[in-house]
C-alpha cells in the first residue's frame, strides 16, 4: 500500500484537474430548484406585501402545494404602491379575488410556452358568469411580456418545485366589461358612446351583465351618425344591447327566446324595459338582424358577445314577423291587413297572442270565418294601453279593440292569471311581458273567440 500511495495521489490529482478543465470550457451546472413558489416569495423581501396578502386570504397554502403546477404573476411591494391599493380597505373576499387573478392553475408558463402576439390564459379567479374562470391576456412582443395591456413583467420565469413565478410592476385587477372591450380594440365607437352618456361607469361597476357589443365595423355598417343622436336616445339605444344577467353562449336556450334589456321604453309604454328576440340555431342572432360573431368574452361583471350590427328596438309588428311561434298569428294579421296598425307609429297596445298550436287547435273554426269576422277575432286579442302582467288582477275586465266585446281575468290566490272569454272559455298565459316599443305582448295557448255576427 505504501508503494501505491504516490500513484493514487497522482490519479486523484489528475481527476481534479480534469474536472477543473471541464469547468473552464462548459457552462456552470444548474443549481437544483429549491422550495415552492410560496417559499421563494417568502424569502424575497420585495414580495413582503404579496406574502402578507396571501397569508391573510388563506392562499399562501395553495401556492405552497408541492405537487401543484402553477404560474404566479407576483406584484412587488413597489407594484402595490404604484397601484394605490389600500389592502386594509378590501374585504378578504375582494382581496382573494384579486390575488386569484394572478394565479394560473395547471399551467407552468416558461419562455417558450407563450406565443408571440396576444394570448389568453385562464386564471384561478372564478368570478365570471356561472363561475367561469377569468382569463388574463398576455402580450408577447419582442420578448417583452405585458399583461392586460398595462402591467409589465420585470423578472422571470423563476423556477420552483411547483411551477414558476414572474415579478410584475403593478397589480392585476379582474377586468370589467369595459376593460375587456377597451383591451380588445374592436369596440372604440362603442366605448366612446358609452363614455359620452356615462354608461362606461355603469358597466365598470359590480353587477352581472350580458352585453351584445357592436363592433366598429357594425356601427359603420349601420350608418348611424351618433353625433345626431341625443344623449337620452343614445343611452336607451346602448342599454338595449345590455341584459341584466350574465348569459354565456352555452346558456342561451336553443331555438328562440325573449330576453329583457335594460333599455326603458317611452312614456307611452310606462318606461317598461324593452325585450329582444334571440335565435339560437346553428348561429346566434338578435332580432333577426345582428349575428354574434365572437362569443363569451368574460369579465368580472358579466360577458360580452360581439355582434355585426347595431340592434334596432322592435315594435309589436316586428316581433310578430320574427317570432316563429307566432307565424300563424302573423299570417292572420297580414291577411286581415292589420300589420300596419300594429306598427311603431301606432299604440300603445296590449296583444294577447295565440301561439301556432292554438291556431292549429282552432283551425276548423277559423276556416269558416269571413274576412270581417277574422278582423273582429283578431281585434278581440288587442287592448289599448300597455297592460303588464303585474297589472292583471282577479275579475279585471279587458276592453278590446273589437268594439263592445271584452273578456275577463280570473286569478286565484297564488295562481297564474287565466283569461275567461265571452263564451266562458279558459285560456292560459304561456309567457308574459314581451315589451315592444309600442306595447306589450303576452303569449297565450288558445285563440280568443268573441261573439260573432253572421
Amino acid at each position: 500500500m505504501i508503494r501505491l500511495y504516490p500513484y493514487l495521489v497522482l490519479l486523484l490529482f489528475g481527476t481534479v484537474l480534469g474536472f477543473s478543465a471541464c469547468g473552464e470550457d462548459d457552462d456552470v451546472p444548474t443549481l437544483p430548484v429549491i422550495g415552492t413558489i410560496a417559499d421563494n416569495l417568502q424569502d424575497d423581501p420585495q414580495f413582503s406585501t404579496l406574502v402578507a396578502a396571501l397569508e391573510r386570504t388563506g392562499q399562501a397554502g395553495f401556492v405552497d402545494g408541492a405537487t401543484a403546477r402553477l404560474t404566479v404573476f407576483a406584484p412587488t411591494n413597489e407594484a402595490f404602491t404604484a397601484a394605490g391599493i389600500d389592502l386594509a380597505s378590501l374585504s378578504d373576499d375582494e382581496l382573494s379575488d384579486i390575488l386569484a387573478y394572478h394565479i394560473l392553475v395547471g399551467q407552468v408558463l416558461r419562455d417558450g410556452d407563450i406565443a408571440e402576439g396576444r394570448s389568453e390564459f385562464n386564471t384561478r379567479n372564478a368570478t365570471g358568469p356561472t363561475n367561469v374562470n377569468l382569463p388574463v391576456t398576455i402580450d408577447n412582443s419582442g420578448g417583452t411580456l405585458t399583461l392586460d395591456g398595462e402591467v409589465n413583467v420585470t423578472d422571470g420565469p423563476n423556477e420552483t418545485v411547483n411551477g414558476v413565478y414572474y415579478a410584475i410592476d403593478n397589480v392585476l385587477m379582474p377586468p370589467t366589461i369595459v376593460d375587456r372591450a377597451v383591451l380588445n380594440g374592436s369596440f372604440t365607437t362603442l366605448i366612446t358612446a358609452l363614455e359620452r352618456v356615462g354608461l362606461d361607469e355603469v358597466l365598470a361597476d359590480t353587477g352581472d351583465y350580458t352585453v351584445f357589443a357592436p363592433t366598429d365595423a357594425a356601427f359603420t355598417a349601420s350608418g348611424i351618425n351618433l353625433a345626431t343622436v341625443s344623449d337620452g336616445d343614445l343611452r336607451n339605444l346602448l342599454l338595449y344591447h345590455v341584459l341584466g344577467t350574465g348569459i354565456p353562449a352555452a346558456n342561451i336556450p336553443a331555438g328562440q327566446s325573449f330576453q329583457t334589456t335594460l333599455s326603458a321604453g317611452s312614456e307611452d309604454v310606462s318606461e317598461s324595459m324593452l325585450s329582444l328576440l334571440i335565435t339560437n340555431n346553428d348561429s346566434v342572432t338578435i332580432n333577426g338582424d345582428a349575428m354574434v360573431v365572437a362569443a363569451d368574452v368574460y369579465a368580472s361583471n358579466g360577458v360580452v358577445h360581439a355582434i355585426d350590427n347595431v340592434l334596432e328596438m322592435q315594435s309589436i309588428a316586428d316581433f310578430l314577423t320574427k317570432a316563429g311561434a307566432l307565424d300563424s298569428l302573423e299570417a292572420a294579421v297580414m291577411a286581415a291587413d292589420l300589420d300596419d296598425d300594429l306598427g311603431d307609429d301606432n299604440g300603445p297596445f296590449t296583444v294577447f297572442a295565440p301561439v301556432n298550436a292554438a291556431f292549429t287547435a282552432a283551425s276548423d273554426t277559423i276556416a269558416t270565418l269571413s274576412m270581417d269576422q277574422l278582423v273582429n277575432v283578431l281585434l278581440y286579442h288587442v287592448a289599448s294601453g300597455n297592460i303588464r302582467s303585474e297589472e292583471l288582477m282577479d275579475d279585471m275586465v279587458v276592453n278590446t279593440l273589437n268594439a263592445g266585446q271584452n273578456f275577463s281575468i280570473n286569478m286565484e290566490e297564488d295562481e297564474a292569471p287565466v283569461i275567461i272569454t265571452s263564451d266562458s272559455t279558459e285560456v292560459n298565459f304561456i309567457m308574459t311581458d314581451i315589451q315592444a316599443t309600442n306595447g306589450v305582448v303576452h303569449l297565450v295557448d288558445g285563440v280568443l273567440l268573441p261573439e260573432l255576427e253572421e
